[in-house]
């Protein structure tokens, strides 16, 4: 009895050893399944959580976009349009303009002795049928023979011509048709008939002065004009000239 017990745990020992034998042999000869090989990632995003050792910065910097301002065009400049010449009259000369206050050196309120004096008078007499205080003269110079000067007291009171080589500030002369100088003057012209039935056209400025344009014996045109007081003047033209 002793012996088959001993004889039995010889052979089971000797199963157990050799069953040890094989599983370690299989499981050393199974063969491994290779790693899977796993794809690299195109853009590897930055691993969040810091390693050891390292503090998370808190502050994220975010790079400056300044704004790129677009070029401003600036305008090109316009050209002005270049003004097309127009014809225009020709320029008066300064020495033919009888205005209100007389012509060149024969300015309404001159003294006789002075003019005199300085040649610009001649044929200097007493007006007719005047008081001594009235004289008349003739200009010299280049207004000899177009203007005759009328003095009241020793002073200049009005020029008269009847030289349509003379012309009014406005553009009026000698020989111009009535219908004409009322379209230039207007309203500041006003009609004046006289004690014989002649007609004279008297225009108005400040400071009592003016210019009466006589007409001729149609009543139709411009004979002569005179500047000066327009007092003496609108007289001359009621009652004719003179005193």
């Amino acid at each position: 009895m002793n012996s088959s017990i001993r004889l039995f745990s010889i052979v089971a020992f000797a199963i157990t050893i050799a069953a040890c034998s094989q599983a370690a042999g299989s499981i050393g000869d199974v063969p491994t399944a290779p790693p899977t090989a796993v794809p690299a990632v195109a853009l590897a995003s930055p691993d969040p959580t810091p390693s050891l050792g390292q503090t998370a910065s808190l502050t994220t910097t975010v790079p400056s976009h300044s704004p790129i301002p677009s070029p401003v065009a600036t305008p090109s400049p316009i050209p002005s349009p270049v003004a097309t010449p127009s014809p225009t009259d020709p320029a008066i000369d300064p020495a033919t303009v009888l205005a209100a206050d007389g012509i060149g050196p024969y300015v309404v309120g001159a003294r006789l002795s002075a003019l005199e004096s300085q040649g610009l008078v001649a044929s200097v007499e007493p007006s007719f049928h005047c008081y001594d205080e009235w004289q008349n003269a003739e200009a010299t110079g280049r207004y000899a023979g177009h203007l005759h000067l009328s003095f009241y007291l020793g002073q200049l009171i009005d020029v008269h011509t009847a030289s349509p080589e003379l012309v009014t500030p406005s553009g009026a002369i000698v020989g111009m048709p009535l219908a004409e100088l009322q379209r230039i003057y207007g309203t500041r012209g006003t009609v004046i008939t006289g004690v014989s039935g002649n007609e004279a056209f008297s225009v108005h400025v400040p400071a009592e002065l003016g210019i009466v344009f006589f007409l001729d014996e149609t009543n139709t045109k411009v004979w002569s004009m005179s500047a000066g007081e327009v007092k003496w003047l609108d007289s001359a033209a009621v009652v004719g000239e003179g005193c």
